[in-house]
């Protein structure tokens, strides 16, 4: 059934960038509608290559959404408003909390609301570098954003716990796990482990990140024969503060058809994180066939299968300590590394994940009658009906 999808973001880079890139594809490849409203950011990448990266099918509007709250709001709400009232479509997705406070208010006003998704990409109450106030401010937002209407949808089996003990009404809180174009993946390199080993990780260097805790791994397992790698780049300020440069090395801001290939050549993947929503880049890593270091949080721990594809570390001292293990033992990284390629083909195809929405969306079209929350995983199916 063709259907007019209208997605909503204030931010279209990293992660959130590589999500709608993977949906918003697939549905204009089966042929719905599909229209992306966003705003462009210093992340977000230029007009040029959105129309390159994106299916030519897909049409992009931008309005200016900016990421801290404040008067523009009063301004930003009604032109949104008047924008989703022009697309008049069957579903409206909204991605990440700016753009769907806005945006499910918006929907609120116009009738729409039992139209609406929401895609959190991480909770903003969740984050490490707010007060314990603003946490609270930002779950009392959620909870009353949640009672207007909508249905939610986490990336991640850890992400729906919260939202389900946290906002309430778990009737419309699902999960649709992240994951990524699979076939972008070659086998890994036939080299590793006869070469210097390279210990990698990629994404924003950000508060969020802990680059930091990479950068004190890196200057004290790195030696002759070990390597550091940090796939990206961040504000200047971020990168003096937190980058080791004489520990590893900073590539900057590369292709994602590029940074797959450079994954294939390296050995280990560490994520520091402080909190997540489901990492991509962790995702990715996998999936190259790399194990994986990392922090036991949210979303990571979704993705990693502690002793098996990887390590979960509890503390600083621990992601040093399974860092080094790996570093060492050759046999163990090959073979934790088959594992994770292995669980990641399984699990985080983008097939899986379109027909997901596919299911999904069909359920809010139809209505509230028999409604059952979509859990998806090959490991545990939750309210959803076989």
């Amino acid at each position: 059934m063709r259907q007019k999808i209208v997605h909503v973001t204030e931010a279209l880079g990293g992660g959130v960038l590589q999500y709608l890139l993977l949906l918003a594809n697939s549905q204009a490849r089966a042929g719905d509608d599909v229209v992306i409203i966003h705003s462009m950011r210093s992340d977000t990448p230029s007009s040029e290559r959105l129309d390159r990266l994106f299916d030519p099918r897909v049409r992009r509007r931008v309005i200016d959404m900016k990421t801290a709250v404040g008067l523009h709001d009063l301004w930003t709400a009604p032109v949104l408003a008047m924008v989703l009232r022009s697309e008049n479509a069957d579903i409206f997705h909204f991605h990440s909390s700016k753009a769907a406070a806005i945006g499910r208010i918006s929907a609120k006003i116009l009738g729409i609301g039992d139209r609406v998704l929401y895609s959190p990409h991480g909770f903003s109450f969740l984050k490490k570098d707010i007060s314990p106030r603003k946490a609270k401010a930002y779950l009392f937002i959620e909870r009353f954003l949640h009672a207007l209407g909508g249905h939610i949808v986490t990336c991640s089996k850890s992400e729906r716990l919260y939202a389900s003990r946290l906002l309430g009404r778990s009737d419309r809180i699902s999960v649709v796990e992240n994951a990524v174009e699979l076939t972008d993946f070659s086998e890994s390199d036939a080299t590793r482990g006869r070469r210097a080993v390279t210990v990698c990780t990629a994404g924003r260097v950000t508060y969020q990140k802990a680059p930091w805790r990479f950068s004190r791994i890196a200057k004290r397992a790195k030696r002759d024969a070990v390597d550091f790698v940090w796939f990206g780049d961040g504000e200047s300020t971020a990168v003096s503060e937190w980058i080791d440069r004489d520990a590893l090395e900073l590539t900057g801001w590369i292709e994602s058809s590029r940074l797959r290939k450079q994954l294939a050549e390296c050995d280990v993947f560490v994520l520091t994180s402080l909190w997540e929503g489901m990492p991509i880049a962790l995702i990715e890593a996998q999936a190259a066939g790399l194990p994986a270091v990392v922090s036991r949080i949210v979303g990571n721990r979704d993705v990693v299968i502690h002793g098996v594809t990887g390590f979960l570390a509890n503390n600083d001292e621990e992601l040093f300590l399974y860092t080094e293990r790996l570093i060492n033992d050759s046999a163990l990284r090959m073979r934790m590394g088959a594992a994770a390629r292995e669980f990641a083909f399984r699990r985080f195809g983008g097939h899986k994940f379109f027909s997901s929405y596919v299911r999904l969306y069909r359920q809010l079209l139809n209505g509230p009658q028999g409604h059952h929350p979509v859990v998806v995983s090959d490991y545990w199916i939750e309210g959803a009906k076989k």
